[in-house]
């Protein structure tokens, strides 16, 4: 799946010189920010200058699965403390680039998402972000309780839309793509996500 979302990130976005590509989903706890993670590692893997960067403020489930804990990162760098460069952390076996969260108590509470992922201060550190990478992955709120993906909408290429097999329904994601005109334009694609592959034969042709 991963790797069909590539190619078609390839084929679609075809002749830009670098790809900022928006990860988002219906509702929270749909694993979007896993396959945000996932599908950056593999653009790494595979030989792109790929960042990944946390842009859930209010919920940044992929810096909490970070150790050590990111003690600085986006906020700080859009805040103007730091330069963005100095906050990113490399792994070291795909070379995949993280701009994460520092998570502190209450910080969400301080910082309004909306505001922070549509600053002047986040463009440019994209615009330099695109300078220096293939691939920008940025992992956003989900699109039904807040507005933060629908603001960043202007700065990406493309979106993957995340949506959880057996939990979230279809007709919430076709409501929500259908009421975001500019998001659905810009889709890339769905990524169906803890998909039963045992369940899912049932729906494909002659069980394949």
């Amino acid at each position: 799946t991963l790797r069909n979302a590539k190619l078609t990130c390839e084929t679609m976005l075809t002749g830009r010189q670098s790809r900022v590509i928006g990860v988002t989903s219906a509702l929270p706890g749909e694993g979007k920010s896993t396959v945000a993670t996932n599908f950056a590692a593999l653009l790494a893997i595979s030989g792109k200058r790929t960042l990944l960067i946390d842009a859930d403020v209010r919920r940044p489930g992929l810096s909490a699965r970070m150790s050590p804990a990111p003690q600085a990162g986006l906020i700080e760098a859009v805040s103007g403390e730091i330069p963005w460069t100095q906050a990113v952390k490399t792994d070291r076996r795909s070379q995949l680039a993280i701009l994460p969260i520092a998570i502190r108590p209450g910080e969400a509470r301080r910082h309004d998402g909306n505001e922070l992922i549509t600053s002047p201060a986040m463009q440019r550190l994209l615009e330099e972000a695109r300078q220096a990478f293939d691939y920008v992955v940025v992992d956003l709120a989900p699109v039904g309780p807040v507005v933060d993906a629908k603001a960043f909408e202007p700065l990406v290429d493309g979106f993957l839309f995340v949506v959880e097999w057996g939990r979230t329904p279809s007709n919430l994601v076709r409501d929500l793509l259908a009421a975001e005109h500019r998001i659905e334009a810009k889709t890339l694609g769905v990524i169906l996500n803890k998909t039963d592959m045992a369940a899912l034969a049932r729906y494909s042709d002659a069980g394949a």
